[in-house]
């Protein structure tokens, strides 16, 4: 991989009036200046023009919190850029390892002071691990690395039926959801606004990470790993994998149509304004996936009363951990999915056997389950609803017994039955689908 040895320094902040947005911005000029001596500057988008110190105070003060605008300074390698649209304010630099290496402590401590005034998110990372877990579109790929490396990656295909790398199954790659920015990286602010989403003891008792820090009354980082320019070796891209996972990013978001194919090692659940987290861990309290859990905290948290519980247990999933929503009369159980095999290369053939021996392959403690009906409901786009690749995955998953394909007013159904273990899979077009919020929000 070709090396930028650039680091990449990231600030959102939010709800800002004007007195905030001025002071936010002479800042990021004063701290633009202390990195380097800006040579050229560009105001949305405009062609570039040389820099000068009197345009650029004449701008900043007349800023008000209602301005859309996009300004870049640059010299060389290095630039700074900020965003501000209606009161919220996006501010990024892209700095010489040279420099960030000499003001390496001012650079620190400019994060921790900024994003204590009104920070929601911010991080620290090589650019060049940005760049690799970020870049998706094959030939921009190819400004840093190797076509026979790249032929090695996951792909899907995007809106416009490209094939491109499949993002979502690097451990820095950049999501959003519901307005926060979740990712994994070398040094990450979070705010106490995260607890919306995330509750934020799960952050402060992360496990295997370099540090873990307070630095304002509802600001914390983390750090990841010692030195962020040796992110390539393979113990720090499994720290930063494991920070994923333990924050449960890709459980929460991804836009691939089908997930990331991996046992959770937390899980969440929203209702109202309460936020329900269980993190699965073994014997000796670390994370492990959830069918390999000896060991389960459970967090609830009410973000309006600002109240918050927290339990931990020794025991064994039982089936309803598998299968949440149980009907006691019709004596079923029963979960659901929502996926979009659009952008599969292989329509969906992967993702059905993953999520099907998920919910087949498991080991349950609990007489329910042999006497109820377990039932994984897949909802799927209408047009799917014909492609479903019963042959293919009985071929795939032949130590499993699969009924016969069944057609029921607008669904599609067989049972699957490994030794003790049964499940009826129900495949369920969109339209049919009562609650289409859930659709955008976890079909991608």
């Amino acid at each position: 991989m070709k090396l930028t040895n650039k680091m990449f320094i990231t600030i959102q902040y939010i709800n800002l009036n004007d007195q905030m947005i001025k002071r936010h911005l002479q800042d990021w000029l004063v701290f633009t200046r202390l990195l380097y001596t800006p040579a050229k500057m560009i105001i949305n988008h405009e062609k570039a023009q040389p820099f000068s110190l009197h345009r650029v105070h004449q701008l900043l003060n007349k800023l008000t919190e209602h301005e859309d605008l996009e300004f870049v300074v640059k010299n060389g390698p290095n630039e700074s850029y900020f965003h501000l649209v209606d009161g919220n304010l996006l501010e990024k630099h892209l700095v010489t390892q040279d420099i960030f290496l000499k003001q390496k402590q001012m650079i620190l401590n400019y994060m921790d002071i900024k994003m204590s005034k009104r920070g929601l998110f911010g991080y620290l990372r090589s650019y060049d691990e940005y760049l690799y877990h970020n870049t998706e579109e094959i030939k921009m790929r190819l400004a840093f690395e190797e076509t026979q490396a790249i032929e090695q990656l996951p792909k899907i295909r995007n809106q416009k039926n490209e094939i491109v790398v499949d993002c979502n199954q690097f451990a820095g790659y950049d999501i959003f959801y519901r307005g926060f920015c979740l990712t994994s990286c070398w040094r990450i602010y979070f705010s106490s606004r995260y607890h919306k989403i995330i509750p934020l003891a799960v952050v402060q008792e992360v496990q295997q990470v370099e540090q873990v820090c307070k630095v304002a009354e509802d600001v914390w980082f983390v750090e990841l790993y010692k030195d962020p320019y040796r992110w390539q070796e393979k113990l720090n891209l499994n720290y930063q994998r494991l920070f994923r996972d333990q924050m449960g990013i890709d459980q929460l978001a991804w836009n691939n149509g089908v997930g990331i194919l991996r046992e959770p090692l937390i899980e969440y659940a929203y209702t109202d304004n309460v936020i329900q987290t269980v993190q699965y861990q073994n014997d000796r309290l670390q994370p492990t996936p959830k069918k390999e859990a000896t060991h389960f905290v459970t967090r609830v948290y009410d973000i309006i009363h600002d109240n918050y519980q927290e339990r931990r247990v020794k025991g064994t999933l039982n089936a309803q951990a598998y299968f949440p929503w149980v009907d006691e009369q019709g004596m079923k159980m029963m979960n659901y999915l929502v996926l979009n095999p659009k952008y599969s290369l292989d329509e969906g053939l992967c993702a059905y056997e993953f999520y099907l021996r998920n919910y087949l392959e498991i080991n349950v403690a609990d007489e329910r389950y042999q006497e109820y009906l377990a039932i994984l409901n897949i909802y799927l786009p209408d047009e799917f609803l014909t492609k479903i690749p019963y042959k293919p995955l009985k071929e795939k998953m032949s130590d499993i017994h699969f009924s016969r394909l069944k057609k029921r007013r607008k669904r599609i159904f067989f049972d699957l039955k490994k030794e003790n273990n049964h499940l009826r899979v129900n495949f369920i077009p969109f339209s049919a689908m009562k609650n289409t919020n859930e659709i955008s929000r976890v079909g991608g």
